[in-house]
Formats: C-alpha cells, structure tokens, sequence
C-alpha cells in the first residue's frame, strides 16, 4: 500500500518534508534573495521561518549537489536553478535554544550552541581540509575566526551563514526588562552608548569580515525584530532587512490560492468525503488568514498553525477538528505589558481593542527597517511594535488592526488579564453548563447569552466601561468564550463577508450535527439613548437590523455549498442595564 505523504506540522528538515509531506512551494523566492548578499527577514513566531533556512541550506551545501533532483527536482528552482546552487559550505545556528541565565551563563550557553554548529560543520566537510585547530577556539568569535583561516588556506567554497531566532534570547531579555544584560550583550554601557567588544558583537564581527575578504559568501539571519540587529550597531551593520520587500512578502506564509490547492490535495491523498472542505476552508481563513504586511499586499496564511489544523484534520480522518487556536502561537503579554509601560496604559490599549474595535493609525514610511530598543518602546511605535510581534497588521493603507480570530481571542485573554477579573472560575462553569445543554441538549442561545450576560458582562465589567463600547465588544467577548467551550461542536466567525454584507456572529454546526446554524447580529445603546429610546424590554427589535440580519441568511443560503437551516436573532444591549434578545426566524 502507498505511503500518503504527511502535513508537515513540526517537521523543520527540508529533506524529510521533501521526502515524507505534502509541500507548498516557495522555492521561487530564492532567485529574489540572491539580489542581497546580507538578507535578514523578520516575521511574527510560528510564521514557518526555520523551514526557510533548512531550505536555504539544502540549496546551497556544496556536499548535497548529488542529491539536487532529489531534493528540488519538483520545485519551481528545481526546473530552474540559480548558478550559486550547491556553491557554499553551509553553517548553520539555531539561537532559540540559547537559555537565559546570569549573564556569565548566557555567554557559556552561547558559546555551546557556537561550538554545536561549529563542530557540526567540521565532520561534514572533514575530507575537504583539515580542521582540528578550530577544535582549539575558546570564544565564539576566534571559532569563527578560525573556520574563516581553514577556508583560506585550502582555497575552500565560502561560508553561507544562516541563523535561525537570531534574536531569540535577546528577545527574551528586552521583554523581562534586563535591560543591564541586553546592553551588555550587545556591548553598551549602562545608558545604552556603545562601549565594549561583547561576544555576541565579536561573532557578529567575524562574519562581517568574512564578508570583506570572502570567506563568507552570504548570510541570511530570522527573526522577529529587528531592534537588536541595530543595536550591534558596528557588530554587523551590513544586514539588510527585507521583510518590507514586495517581492519577499510570501517567502514564509502561505496565499489563499497555495491553502486552497493544498486542503485539495489532502482530500484527494486520502479520500476524505469533500462535504466539509468549504467549512475546514472557512476556518482556515477565520483563524490563521488575514496577516497584511504592507497596506495593499494579498493577505496571508500563518503557515504553521495552518499546517497544525489540518495535522489535527487528517488525525481526525477529515472531520474538522474541535481544537481551532494553537495555543503555541500566544504572543506572552509580558511583551504587551513591557511595551506599554504601565498597567494602566496596558489596560486602555486592549480595551480599545477589545471594547470598541479600534485599530491604530499607522503609515507605510515609519515601518523602520531598523531600529534599536530605545525607539521600540516609545509610544508613538506602539502599534507598529505591535506589527512585528503579528498582533496587529494592515486593514488599510492607514490603519493597522487585529488579523484574524485568533488573535482577537487573544486579545481577549489579556482583557481579562489586565483587568484582573476575580470569580473567573464561576464564570466559567456558568457558561459552560448552558453550552453544555445548548450542544447535547434542549439549550437555546438565548440561555448561552443569557449566561454570558450575567456571569462575565454584567458581574465583571465596570460601570464607566459601557461608555465607550460599540457591538465589537459583544460579538468578540462573546464568540471567545463560544471558542472556549464549543469548537468541537461549531465553526464561529465573526463580521463574516456575505455578499450583503458583514454578519456580526456566525456558528455554523460540525458535519453530522442536528443543530442549525446561528447568525447573531448585535446591536448597542448607551444607557442614555436606551432610556431616551425605551428599548430594554420592548417587544420587539429595530426594524432595520431585522432586515440586515434577514438579508445575511438570504446570502448565506445562496451559497452553493451550503446546507444548514439558518436561525437568526438580534441582540440589543442597553448599556450596563440589560439586553434584549429576540429570536427572528
């Protein structure tokens, strides 16, 4: 029986994802790299960065020329490749699995992955040359150092250096606030001057004169900022960021026309009934779709959560898994709380987010390039910040919002962290006992809401804060907690696209499920207009929204591939004083 190839969730090795897993192509954006010597591009964690340098490293190995059909012959740099293919010696570092310590254990640590990569390079090029006095390096720098003299002296290919999470540890200093160790590491004094050779500059060094007398070809470094890249300053000042390029946007990521060939593929690999394929796409573009890198570029897919649900698809035999959000992908809210500053200004921020839908105001030309950590926590880069880190991204040429719904379902983790909501266990069950009854019994969503109304809105959120708040609030709130505890038995989306126009909430039921389909549209009043408009316990809802809510089922209906009844109802929230549900058909 033929092997089917497998999704390559957690597979990082080029040669094994050629060999063993379904493969969406990026090869093509090899040729574009090679226009910089120095590239370094920057993407969000989970974005599919590391399988880029494994197969940036695979292209280029000298020792792998014999393996190139293998390897590539499927590709589109296969069928045409650059003339610096299998042209270089390969060294590669992965700086994720330095560990954070004392500063002294940061630089032995250090020095450890450095003479992992190092040693590993050696036995794979021991017939070239002979290599035993890098064995006698007691410093990452004079290590490098000495690979560059065994290069030169036996004429050898030139170094192609990559580094995967360059940035990794580095990273992990700046969020926890040990701005003394960063300063040392990237060799400044105290207040930030340059000051010092530090070991993580020395290395640095040793590849930018590599580059000057051509022991090193190329480099290409990942990461998720560029702060400390510009922070090195003299370390390596010749990296040239590309991320912003036009034409590199895709080079990790995946489009919707690559998810739509690859969700095809897998049904036809294994067979998998074709009824459920407009929903798993659904959900696809719901949860990991939406990341908008400059104002007018085609929006994309994080390709590692997108390879994580349909992992869980094909564990299921084709049914859309219960689990939708990788928990993995959660950006820590220590770096949202480092980045504004203050509790207080934390807070605000989210519930902008959160409450009312608010993006932030943003403009192509101030998405530095580079730029150090002093500029990066300043509060006019605050949105931008927030860019980097893939919690925000374009929604137009001047605005940047959240992408998708997992983000906005992590944004509505750090509301209730920040706003240090007590009883959440109580809340919890509350809500969870009526979606119990709502999926395996007589439940309505009425009881759903009603639960949600009176154990999280009505118990948790303060007075003033119904001030400020639009429908964003209910519709997002309501469709985390709906994320919490029914995923196994719907699909949600939020301000789902209908021909008509955007629904505020739909729950649309898992094959094999009974239960009808839910359209949700929300509609908010201040106290004051609600009492100015008697509209808590009125008998029935504005008869616009009526017709909106009604004219979205008639779209949805319409679809080719749809096949749910389509309940509809409207919810009018008055403020902090009530709300109004009325089930319309």
């Amino acid at each position: 029986m033929e092997t089917k190839r497998k999704i390559p969730y957690g597979v990082m090795n080029w040669a094994k994802l050629v060999r063993e897993c379904f493969l969406v192509d990026n090869t093509a954006y090899i040729r574009t790299l090679e226009n910089v010597d120095t590239p370094v591009f920057l993407r969000p964690k989970r974005f599919g960065k590391s399988v880029v340098c494994s197969m940036l490293a695979h292209y280029y190995d000298v020792n792998l020329k014999d393996r190139f059909d293998e390897l590539f012959g499927k590709t589109d740099i296969g069928r045409n490749p650059t003339p610096l293919a299998n042209s270089f010696l390969v060294l590669q570092f992965d700086f994720s699995t330095v560990q954070v310590g004392s500063l002294a254990e940061i630089e032995r640590n250090f020095w450890e992955n450095v003479k992992g990569a190092v040693g590993y390079l050696t036995v794979k090029y021991k017939d070239l040359a002979d290599w035993s006095d890098v064995k006698t390096a007691t410093a990452p720098a004079q290590c490098i150092d000495k690979v560059r003299d065994v290069i030169r002296a036996n004429h050898l290919p030139p170094l192609y250096v990559i580094i995967d999470e360059y940035d990794n540890f580095t990273n992990e200093l700046v969020v926890s606030g040990r701005d003394l160790e960063y300063n040392a590491v990237c060799g400044h004094d105290a207040s930030g001057d340059v000051s010092r050779e530090s070991f993580f500059k020395a290395f640095f060094k040793s590849f930018k004169a590599g580059l000057t007398d051509g022991t090193v070809g190329r480099t290409y470094f990942t990461g998720v900022l560029p702060i400390t890249l510009d922070d090195l300053s003299s370390g390596f000042n010749v990296g040239t960021v590309v991320n912003l390029n036009e034409d590199l946007l895709g080079l990790a990521g995946f489009t919707q026309a690559q998810v739509e060939k690859y969700v095809d593929e897998i049904y036809a690999e294994y067979g998998f009934d074709r009824s459920n394929i407009a929903d798993v796409l659904a959900d696809l573009k719901a949860f990991y779709d939406g990341y908008r890198f400059l104002p007018d570029a085609e929006p994309l897919y994080n390709s590692t959560i997108c390879n994580w649900y349909l992992f869980n698809l094909v564990s299921c035999k084709g049914r859309q898994p219960a689990d939708v959000i990788d928990s993995n992908v959660r950006t820590d809210i220590g770096w949202f709380r480092r980045l504004a500053q203050t509790p207080q200004n934390a807070l605000s921020k989210v519930r902008g987010y959160v409450e009312r839908g608010e993006g932030e105001k943003a403009f192509r030309n101030e998405l530095s390039s580079k730029f150090g950590r002093a500029k990066f926590f300043t509060e006019e880069f605050f949105p931008y910040a927030l860019y980097y880190l893939g919690l925000l991204t374009f929604e137009s040429p001047f605005r940047l919002n959240v992408p998708n719904l997992t983000i906005k379902n992590m944004f509505v983790d750090y509301y209730d962290e920040l706003s240090e909501f007590t009883n959440v266990s109580e809340a919890r069950n509350a809500f969870v006992g009526a979606a119990e009854s709502l999926a395996i019994g007589d439940g309505t969503w009425k009881a759903l809401f009603d639960a949600y109304w009176q154990h999280y809105v009505k118990a948790r959120i303060p007075a003033q804060a119904f001030d400020k708040m639009n429908e964003n609030f209910f519709r997002t709130t309501f469709t985390s907690r709906c994320l919490d505890a029914l995923t196994a038995f719907y699909s949600f989306e939020t301000e789902y696209n209908s021909s008509e126009g955007r629904c505020d909430f739909l729950a649309i039921p898992k094959p094999g499920s009974p239960k009808p389909a839910m359209l949700v549209e929300f509609k908010y009043f201040t106290n004051t207009a609600a009492e100015k408009g008697n509209v808590l316990g009125r008998g029935e809802p504005d008869a616009e929204t009526v017709t909106q809510a009604l004219d979205y089922r008639k779209a949805l209906a319409r679809r080719p591939d749809w096949s749910h009844e389509i309940r509809v109802a409207v919810v009018e929230v008055c403020g902090n004083t009530g709300c109004n549900w009325f089930d319309i058909a």
